[in-house]
């Protein structure tokens, strides 16, 4: 009986890894959950399973930093095994989905017992998106103002500070400026970074700092009664105060969302050279039928915009795990990491493509998953 001396070998493959700078046909070797090896000329006679991966491409586990993945657990919640693992997202960050009092259901009935990678950012409202109606019901009306807010900076604090391995940060999402300086406030206690959504600007982006995320980046939307609420002011134009935030490491995240994403807006961006550093699905139970669907269709439409395939596998592996400070050890496909790996068909051919605006657009390519291996077990 021949030794096995890999678990896995997956064969002729186009691997992009941007973190490496590999963009060649190459071999990869995975054994105890781990790459071993990567390089031409592995020999699979020596693998339990060899997968065949000629004319398909080969990157790390896919990163997505901003899903709502509390299932059963808020109304808002996607089941994170069949909307991200299975459509090539080994690791996940779900942001504010749960605050300080309702954490622990979220990290013990969801968390632990799943395969997907979790990790989180705590809401600064006590109760986390409390506000998200029921399945198939509008939202309520959104609460603005601090004073009908629950938020405790002080048990907030605490409740990251026990779950570090787990909480990464905070996420200011729907409320007023007073919630986002309590957020602020939080997050220098804690030492932990703060994602911000992309509304009241200018005035929320002059809160973040280096390693700090504002996401829906490229929302067409009008916010309270603001039509140029976001990245874009009355001409058309970027604002300064996010060339200045870029400046000093603040990170542009996609956050596509059911409500958070213009082909206009992004097209604007891009020619005045503000492209995402990190895409993101914002997948919730409004946004996983449409227009989001999963983060390789998000992906796909960022290859549209016409970002190369490097750039938009980067936004999707090394440069997410960096800003949830794992890269290294995800988001490549170096020996030593964990052995996470999407292996995606580049479809070519006309693909329907519709932004938050219901604006449809069609492109020329579709990345599909067609395998999915976390931690070294083939999931799909």
């Amino acid at each position: 009986m021949k030794e096995v001396t890999y678990d896995i070998v997956v064969k002729n493959g186009l691997v992009i890894d941007p973190y490496q700078d590999i963009h060649e046909v190459m071999d990869l070797a995975i054994s105890n959950g781990k790459i071993v090896d990567l390089r031409k000329g592995i020999n699979e006679s020596l693998a339990g399973k060899v997968i065949d991966a000629s004319g398909l491409i080969v990157t790390p586990g896919i990163i997505d930093i901003h899903v709502h993945c509390c299932y059963n657990i808020l109304n808002i919640g996607i089941d994170p095994e069949s909307c991200c693992l299975e459509k090539g997202c080994t690791t996940v960050l779900d942001v504010g989905s749960t605050g300080e009092l309702n954490f622990r259901g979220f990290r013990k009935y969801v968390i632990e017992r799943s395969k997907t990678r979790i990790l989180a950012l705590l809401n600064i409202e006590s109760l986390g998106m409390i506000e998200f109606g029921s399945k198939g019901q509008k939202w309520p009306k959104l609460i603005m103002e601090y004073e009908e807010l629950f938020i405790n900076v002080e048990n907030t604090v605490k409740v990251i500070e026990d779950n570090r391995d787990v909480i990464l940060g905070i996420k200011w999402a729907h409320h007023g400026l007073t919630g986002l300086r309590l957020a602020r406030e939080a997050a220098d206690r804690a030492k932990c970074i703060l994602m911000a959504e992309n509304h009241l600007e200018p005035e929320t982006i002059k809160h973040l700092k280096k390693g700090d995320i504002v996401t829906h980046s490229f929302h067409g939307l009008k916010w309270m009664g603001n039509p140029y609420d976001g990245i874009l002011n009355e001409d058309g134009n970027v604002k300064p105060e996010f060339y200045d935030a870029i400046k000093r490491g603040v990170i542009i995240d996609v956050g596509h969302g059911a409500a958070s994403f213009s082909w206009k807006v992004a097209e604007k961006a891009f020619s005045q050279g503000v492209k995402p550093d990190t895409i993101s699905t914002d997948l919730h139970v409004s946004s996983v039928k449409g227009p989001v669907y999963d983060m390789p269709t998000t992906m796909s439409k960022f290859l549209l915009l016409g970002m190369s395939l490097e750039e938009v596998i980067r936004a999707s592996t090394s440069k997410p795990a960096e800003v949830i400070g794992m890269l290294g050890e995800i988001g490549t496909l170096k020996p030593d990491a964990r052995a996470d790996v999407t292996i995606f068909k580049l479809k070519e051919g006309k693909f329907q493509y519709t932004d938050c605006m219901k604006e449809s657009r069609i492109g020329k390519q579709k990345l599909t998953p067609v395998k999915v291996i976390k931690d070294g077990r083939i999931i799909i």
